[in-house]
């Protein structure tokens, strides 16, 4: 991807999954990378794996859930380097309960870690990009931005929220250089969504209504970040690109139907 080398690309939420796919595909672009994760194993060891493949990385200590911790987060982030080009939010945790049953503690914490630390993460990356006057953040969503499925309210509406979030967040910040868009991942298998993966009724299901007949993978995410985060999209803001096979063309079929 051109004019990704060189360029400091920040992941919150990038020790694993589809997160960590995304630190490795910008680190082959030569990007210098710095990932945040609350968990040391993760950010340690993912920064290690890409310094052993001749890319240049730094794992910080970062929990979405306290501002004090994303504050110092970005403030080491940011000194490490004196810029961040672009940052990438895909923290992200899902709890799949029945609407009636979704007890208030639960709900919290989806919120807080998919739509509330999304908001305290780009607000305090944004306050950094203003004063460079340049800058791309990309926001991981779901399909579920655009389309309801049972048993994840809580999961939808933080990550409706956050598309919502995002596209706000191109409006008001254009004038400064910074560009904000999204990206809704498909069926993925990762950490996150391996229970359902192991049903083969779930996987019958949602092969049935993928158009492309597969499942995706975790780097065909991280490709569409990436073009999202070079110059190459210099025009793009306020915009999501799904990585899906045509779920949700075909979603929207089968409802016309």
């Amino acid at each position: 991807m051109r004019g990704l080398y060189n360029q400091v690309a920040v992941i919150a939420g990038g020790g694993r999954g589809i997160g960590k796919a995304i630190a490795e595909k910008l680190s082959s672009y030569g990007c210098k990378i710095i990932i945040g994760s609350r968990t040391q194993e993760q950010y340690l060891g993912t920064a290690e794996q890409l310094r052993q493949n001749g890319g240049e990385a730094h794992g910080l200590m970062l929990d979405v859930q306290d501002q004090g911790s994303i504050q110092h987060f970005v403030k080491q982030a940011y000194k490490l380097y004196g810029r961040i080009d672009s940052f990438v939010y895909c923290a992200g945790i899902n709890k799949r309960v029945p609407a009636e049953q979704y007890s208030v503690e639960a709900w919290d914490e989806v919120i807080g870690v998919n739509l509330r630390g999304g908001f305290m993460s780009c607000q305090e990356v944004g306050k950094r990009m203003i004063e460079q006057g340049s800058g791309s953040i990309v926001t991981i969503t779901s399909m579920l931005s655009h389309i309801g499925t049972p048993n994840q309210s809580a999961y939808a509406a933080s990550k409706g929220g956050m598309m919502q979030y995002s596209k706000v967040l191109a409006v008001e910040w254009a004038k400064y250089g910074i560009r904000v868009n999204a990206v809704s991942p498909g069926y993925i298998e990762t950490d996150l969504t391996a229970g359902n993966f192991k049903k083969e009724s779930f996987r019958e299901a949602v092969l049935g209504k993928t158009p492309m007949g597969r499942f995706g993978g975790t780097g065909e995410v991280a490709e569409a970040v990436c073009f999202l985060a070079s110059p190459e999209a210099s025009y793009i803001t306020g915009t999501c690109i799904p990585v899906d096979g045509g779920f949700l063309a075909g979603h929207q079929n089968i409802i016309m139907q």
